[in-house]
């Protein structure tokens, strides 16, 4: 893999992670309602459940890739695809109430927190499809799959517990930006702009 593709792997996940979502969301009221310490447990909760995607993709993609051989350049367009299907949904998106979860409390146990933040992450339907279709993008034909995988898998950890737990701690000044229907409207249209852009790209890349 070249600087230059790992850096712009390196761009495009900063930029996703972002844009909030339910985990930052969750992460947000814990910071609010019991302090940065919650909000850290909180953070562990959801990032466990990031190592178990990242292994489940890593798993699943890395004999993919290397059974398809030279048609992976067709299963990367797939995957463009994917990502501006994503984007499109993401621009259309309605508002949803972003306080979540109702029933935190203001006495959560360390326990209850980070059960609630693994729960929040691991169950999205829609993570495992998205890393199937971004992290292609970024594999070099020219060198062996898995390790540029567990780079990007370890890669794309690091970035998103960085900027999760940032939100995290700064939760009292961010959460008003967080909430409200023109808030999320913003938010969602920068999202969808952002993963329509990478798809059609990545996709033009390769032409």
């Amino acid at each position: 893999m070249s600087l230059e593709l790992y850096l712009g792997f390196i761009a495009a996940t900063l930029i996703l992670c972002l844009m909030p979502g339910p985990v930052v969301t969750y992460l947000v009221a814990c910071g609010i309602r019991q302090g940065p310490r919650a909000a850290m447990i909180g953070l562990a909760g959801t990032t466990s459940a990031l190592l178990v995607h990242m292994t489940l993709t890593v798993l699943g993609l890395a004999p993919l890739l290397a059974a398809l051989g030279p048609w992976s350049e067709a299963l990367k367009l797939i995957g463009a695809a994917y990502l501006v299907f994503l984007g499109v949904q993401a621009f259309r998106a309605p508002y949803e109430d972003p306080d979540l979860p109702a029933q935190l409390k203001k006495t959560d146990s360390a326990a209850t927190l980070y059960r609630r933040g693994f729960l929040i992450s691991v169950t999205n339907p829609k993570t495992l499809a998205f890393y199937a279709a971004f992290f292609p993008q970024f594999i070099s034909p020219a060198a062996a799959a898995t390790p540029q995988l567990l780079l990007l898998a370890a890669s794309f950890i690091a970035v998103g517990t960085l900027s999760d737990g940032a939100f995290g701690l700064a939760a009292g000044r961010l959460a008003p930006y967080l909430k409200g229907a023109r808030a999320q409207a913003i938010r969602n249209r920068i999202t969808g702009a952002v993963l329509v852009g990478a798809g059609i790209g990545l996709a033009l890349a390769r032409k």
